[in-house]
Formats: C-alpha cells, structure tokens, sequence
C-alpha cells in the first residue's frame, strides 16, 4: 500500500477536508490526494518537476506564519531527524480536533538507507529517530507505523497513554533489534481493519 493510497484511506473514512502536504518534491503524491482543500510547502520550487509548492518557504518559515489548521498533514521534506521532529512538533499545533499526521520513511531496511547526509539512491534518512523521540516524550498521542512503502507512519492525538520507554541509545542496531516495539509496526492488513 503507498503512502497516497493511506492518506485518502484515512480522508475517505474521517470525512477530511484539508491537507498539507510538507516537502512536495516531484509532486507526484500531493497529485494522487482527493480532497477539497490542498496545500503544500517546499523551498525547492519544482526542482525535480514542474509541480508547483503552494508556499515556497522551509517548514519552519511556514509554520511562523500560517494560521491554518489542517485535517491531516503529511510530512516527507527534509529527511534529517531533528527537521522531521521540528515538523511533527508544529504539525501538532495546527492539526484540526480528529486530525491525523503522517510520516514517511521510518522504516530504514539497512543502515546506510539512513545515513544523514545522504550517501545511496535508496534513502529514507533518519527520520525514524524523530518518530522515536516523539513517542517516548508525547504519551498521549496513538503512533503506529505501517510496514509498507519503507514506513508510513500515522500520529493522532489520545487519551490513552502510550508507555513506551526505552534505556538504549537510539540508533540504526537497536532499530533493527527493536523495530516492532520501537515503530510500533503494524501490517497493510491491521491498517485495514483500523480504518
């Protein structure tokens, strides 16, 4: 299942009416989205094709002056675990009630497809230590990762409490140790019957 198929998935059954998208690259997912309203920031303006950012700014320099909020935002902009954890922090505070946030590339399948910086085609960065970091300081959000199209990773705010907790250095070894517990993966077909 790819990243796009998720996110209408998720439009389909919430009843979502906004998206941002942050990092558009070549503007093929932000094409595949069916919804009403959507926006995207990227600072790259079209580098790798003729789509078109809605706003050419950083995330950080868009989070400073939006005033929106979204129904679910997508975040795969710069794949650098302390830009993603900035972007999943402000995502959080513009996210409508009900709202769903989603993340790619958390599920590195070896060590240098998340080498920072970038050293092989197949890259995904090292985004998932920021998906990590997140769980372990925000309890009350419902984080899971589906094991497909290298991670995609899903936040909703909770009011059940995640106690996940780990003592182990959080790099690429305890990752692949630990990738269940750490992602709190689940598979296409459990996503399914989540929504």
């Amino acid at each position: 299942m790819k990243r796009y198929e998720i996110i209408n998935s998720l439009i389909v059954k919430n009843g979502y009416k906004s998206y941002l998208e942050i990092g558009l690259d070549n503007g093929l997912n932000f094409s595949k989205i069916k919804i009403v309203n959507k926006t995207s920031v990227d600072p790259a303006l079209g580098q790798y094709s003729h789509a078109k950012p809605t706003y050419k700014l950083t995330s950080d320099d868009f989070f400073k002056q939006n005033k929106d909020n979204y129904d679910i935002i997508f975040i795969d902009g710069l794949h650098h675990s302390e830009q993603v954890y900035r972007d999943i922090k402000n995502s959080l505070e513009y996210l409508n009630n009900d709202g769903t946030i989603v993340c790619h590339d958390m599920s590195p399948t070896e060590e240098g497809q998340q080498i920072v910086p970038r050293k092989q085609k197949v890259w995904t960065g090292d985004c998932w230590k920021a998906w990590v970091n997140i769980r372990i300081e925000q309890p009350y959000l419902d984080m899971f990762v589906v094991d497909s199209d290298w991670g995609v990773g899903v936040i909703k705010k909770s009011s059940a409490k995640d106690t996940f907790k780990t003592d182990l250095e959080v790099n690429f070894t305890n990752l692949d140790n630990n990738r269940s517990e750490w992602l709190n993966l689940i598979s296409v077909e459990e996503l399914k019957e989540r929504i």
